[in-house]
């Protein structure tokens, strides 16, 4: 083998545990994921961020063994698709809010193909997904993420990861405020659209000779959209709450890896 292959090796050995712990998060992360972009515009920019990062992230633990070499990559792939997944499962929240209220206005039936998520999803759900994008990055939010994967490795150095006790809880709280902060979010129209059912019950009982059903779906979908139209500003208030919650919680996934 020849000099220059040999140190080619030895730089990529070096670089590649750092390399696949950026390519993890960036597997998962919002925005960065999202699949309606080519799979090689999103596999060139996971390995961009992979080779502009991995070099400052210091130099693995020393090892001769291969399969302590492998165990050590796998570690932390996982370690940063666990990040990743943390920061997707946040702005989730925003996507509960729009499948709640395409449930509750009577939008489900009608399911669009969601690009985002390569599913079925709801018009509302649909555009609150979108929207949270916009915000995201409006607020320089993929900036944090980068900024956030780089100074993990002073958090959590290479060879570092490990599955900590605090794991369980961590999903625990995570799961609770990702619902909090969906239900928090499709309040307003939940309300409005409950007052609306006790009108449309209130004039059945007084008037029955009116089919109220037929009159409550199309004054439902009106009315939902309008108080969601009016309240269509707050959310760039919620994906605030929603961006520091997973700064939170990407912080707390650091601790519990990091031993």
């Amino acid at each position: 083998m020849s000099a220059l292959a040999a140190a080619l090796i030895a730089q990529v050995t070096a670089l590649l545990p750092a390399g696949l712990r950026v390519v993890g998060l960036a597997a998962v992360a919002p925005g960065l994921s999202y699949q309606q972009a080519p799979a090689q515009v999103r596999l060139a920019l996971a390995l961009s961020l992979a080779v502009v990062i991995a070099p400052v992230a210091g130099a693995p633990p020393a090892t001769a063994d291969p399969l302590q070499y492998i165990g050590l990559c796998v570690t932390e792939l996982l370690f940063g698709i666990a990040l990743g997944f943390v920061a997707s499962a946040v702005f989730e929240a925003l996507r509960l809010a729009g499948e709640v209220l395409d449930l509750q206005i009577g939008l489900s039936a009608g399911q669009l193909f969601d690009p985002a998520s390569g599913t079925q999803s709801g018009i509302l759900s649909t555009g609150y997904s979108l929207l949270a994008l916009l915000f995201f990055v409006t607020l320089n939010g993929h900036h944090w993420l980068v900024r956030g994967i780089a100074g993990s490795f002073a958090v959590v150095p290479l060879g570092a990861a490990q599955i900590g006790a605090e794991i369980p809880a961590l999903v625990s709280g995570l799961g609770t405020s990702v619902l909090v902060m969906g239900l928090r979010t499709a309040g307003p129209v939940m309300g409005a659209l409950l007052l609306a059912d006790l009108a449309f019950g209130l004039v059945a009982r007084a008037v029955p000779q009116i089919n109220v059903f037929l009159v409550g779906i199309p004054g439902k979908i009106a009315l939902g959209l309008a108080i969601a139209a009016v309240a269509a500003p707050a959310l760039l208030t919620n994906v605030e709450r929603v961006t520091e919650c997973a700064s939170r919680y990407l912080d707390a996934t650091m601790r519990a890896f990091g031993g």
